[in-house]
């Protein structure tokens, strides 16, 4: 039986090679992908995260003319590694047969291939899908087999993903919880204390590496500014210019009309006739056009042209951005509960369509809640897990859809999670049943 077993996992070791070989030898025979985002990282613009900006900065310096076969040479590395990594681990948490851990390898490598082609874009996917499995996996075995040595390289990996893409600035949150929820009877031992400790103050660390960063570049103490600006879309979208009542601050109001009279011009505001999925459908095929082209475009322009000049011009500019940054937030918050009945449809809509379904997005819910319930009353390890895997991919939703648009690029993180909460699911109402 075991020299059976032995062959099996050979065996399966020799096709995982043969597969990762040939996702290797693709990406290599592929030509990097430059896009717009490429250049903000070349050219370190202060509102893109820092971890890829010092990543292709120092690629750049070390390869020179080879710094397109060198980083899609490293970025095909780093995330096949990780893939085998989560892989592996979860291979033998979820205990999938050959069927189920085929699937679950196809998933994990399709953003290696087009349209997401991961390791051959130049930008930040490259490095955050890898980083994020690895932040997953060692989080897992935390969590469900008490290695509690692993904390600092969850927290190395945490803070270098958030460093490349800050969308899971809030995921350590969820293992804390988790955490709390697994260990409550014992939570007051020492080394439980640190360890939520830790989960907590990781993202203080990492606003804080942020802010200094931005100090010694843009001689400007704060953190990575776009997100209001992203958020802020929606909420242009859908308002009135009367909205500009509503509005406190002098240059806030006085960009909130300048970007409304630009939308309005361009026929892209919200038309009170539309049914919710029209209105949808157009604010996501037109978010570039809306944000980018006129928010934060126009916004930008009308405060650096505003703000008193300095005798240091790059410093001007990166002001333009943060004040840029601040505008937004304040509008995004004011008219959130003014709009609240015309943002909350689009929200929700926004939300569904990244899971393709409301169906999908009602049972992911559902899991949660179950889970959640199940955890607390009669803790089980496969419960809590569902507990763990359901929030982390509903909260990276909610997250994204009021940030900006549910596209692929965001949300396939989560694919492979998806994939194993439907497994789990299945095999749990199987034996209930």
């Amino acid at each position: 039986m075991i020299i059976n077993k032995l062959k099996r996992v050979t065996t399966q070791n020799i096709l995982l090679l043969i597969v990762y070989g040939f996702v290797f030898v693709f990406c290599l025979f592929n030509e990097a992908i430059y896009s717009y985002d490429t250049y903000d990282y070349l050219k370190a613009m202060p509102y893109r995260q820092l971890g890829y900006v010092i990543f292709v900065k120092a690629f750049s310096f070390i390869f020179g003319s080879f710094f397109n076969i060198a980083i899609v040479l490293f970025q095909t590395l780093f995330s096949l590694l990780s893939v085998n990594y989560f892989y592996k681990k979860t291979q033998s948490l979820f205990d999938l047969n050959l069927i189920l851990s085929l699937v679950l390898i196809v998933i994990l490598l399709l953003p290696f291939f087009s349209p997401l082609s991961i390791a051959n874009n130049i930008c930040t996917e490259g490095l955050s899908y890898g980083l994020y499995l690895l932040f997953i996996s060692i989080g897992i075995d935390i969590l469900f087999n008490q290695k509690f040595k692993n904390i600092l390289y969850f927290a190395i990996v945490y803070v270098a993903m958030i460093f490349v893409r800050g969308q899971f600035l809030f995921s350590t949150l969820i293992f804390a919880a988790v955490y709390f929820l697994i260990y409550r009877k014992t939570i007051l031992k020492k080394k439980h204390c640190i360890n939520i400790i830790i989960f907590i103050c990781i993202p203080i660390i990492i606003s804080l590496g942020e802010r200094t960063y931005h100090k010694l570049k843009d001689g400007i103490f704060k953190p990575t500014p776009f997100s209001f600006v992203n958020a802020s879309t929606i909420q242009f979208y859908i308002a009135n210019a009367s909205d500009s009542l509503l509005i406190k601050n002098k240059n806030n109001k006085a960009i909130f009309n300048l970007c409304i009279e630009e939308l309005d011009k361009k026929g892209l505001l919200l038309n009170s006739n539309t049914s919710t999925e029209d209105a949808y459908r157009f604010f996501h095929t037109n978010l570039p056009m809306i944000c980018n082209q006129t928010v934060h475009a126009s916004g930008k322009a009308y405060l650096q042209a505003k703000n008193p000049t300095s005798n240091n011009y790059k410093y001007d500019v990166a002001r333009a951005y943060f004040d840029i940054e601040a505008a937004c937030k304040d509008i995004t918050i004011t008219l959130i509960s003014n709009n609240f009945n015309k943002w909350i449809p689009l929200y929700y809509k926004n939300i569904s369509f990244g899971f393709y379904s409301p169906v999908v997005l009602f049972f992911i819910i559902f899991i949660m809640i179950f889970s959640f319930i199940k955890t607390i009353f009669s803790y089980q390890k496969k419960y809590a897990l569902l507990f763990l895997l359901s929030s982390l991919v509903l909260s990276n939703a909610m997250l994204v859809a009021f940030a900006s648009h549910s596209i692929m690029r965001y949300l396939f993180y989560n694919y492979a999670l998806l994939f194993l909460i439907f497994i789990s699911t299945i095999k749990l109402f199987k034996r209930e049943l």
